[in-house]
C-alpha cells in the first residue's frame, strides 16, 4: 500500500531532474548563440576597418602625381581625392555619412595635415563602415612625411542601433 507513492515520487523526482537538465543545456545554447553572433559582427567590423587602412595605404604608397601624396601634407597641400577609388567607388569631397565614400578635411599646419574619409561597405545604413584618419607630418624638410592611418571599422553605420561594434586598425610609417 505504501509503495505506490513511493512510485510517483520517484518519477516526478527524474521528470524535475530532466527537466533542469534540458533548461540548463537550453540556457548554454542561447549564450553560444549571442557569442557567436557577436563573434561574426566583429568580423564584418574587422574587415570594414582593414578595407578602409589599405585603401588609404595603396593610394598614399601609389598614387603618382608629380610626387605628391593623394592626401595632404601641410596647409601648403590639398588632398588628391577626385580620381581616386576603392571597392569600384569614387571617394567624393563631401563630409556626410551615408555617401559610400566621403572626406572631410579638418584644419591644416603648414608641417601636418589630416585627411578622414568613410568608407561604406554597401549602400544600406545597416551595412559595415569604417572611418579613415590619414595624418601626415613632415619632420624634416625634403624628408618623406611621416604617416599614421587609423582606420575604425563598424559592423553597422547606424549609431542607434545598439549592438553596433567598432574595430580599429593603426599603420605607422
Amino acid at each position: 500500500m505504501y509503495k505506490r507513492g513511493f512510485t510517483i515520487f520517484f518519477a516526478v523526482l527524474v521528470g524535475s531532474l530532466a527537466l533542469a537538465v534540458g533548461l540548463a543545456i537550453y540556457d548554454l545554447l542561447l549564450r553560444e548563440l549571442a557569442l557567436s553572433q557577436t563573434a561574426t559582427q566583429s568580423q564584418y567590423a574587422i574587415y570594414a576597418a582593414d578595407t578602409g587602412a589599405e585603401c588609404a595605404l595603396y593610394w598614399d604608397l601609389n598614387y603618382t602625381d608629380n610626387d605628391k601624396s593623394a592626401f595632404a601634407t601641410s596647409s601648403l597641400d590639398n588632398p588628391i581625392v577626385s580620381s581616386l577609388s576603392c571597392n569600384n567607388q569614387n571617394v567624393v569631397i563631401s563630409p556626410v555619412v551615408g555617401i559610400p565614400w566621403t572626406t572631410a578635411v579638418p584644419p591644416r599646419t603648414p608641417t601636418s595635415a589630416t585627411t578622414v574619409f568613410w568608407v561604406s561597405l554597401g549602400t544600406a545604413l545597416s551595412d559595415p563602415c569604417a572611418k579613415v584618419t590619414v595624418e601626415k607630418t613632415i619632420v624634416n624638410p625634403g624628408d618623406p612625411s611621416a604617416t599614421t592611418i587609423t582606420s575604425r571599422g563598424r559592423n553597422t553605420c547606424d549609431n542607434a542601433d545598439p549592438s553596433r561594434l567598432e574595430r580599429a586598425l593603426e599603420i605607422n610609417y
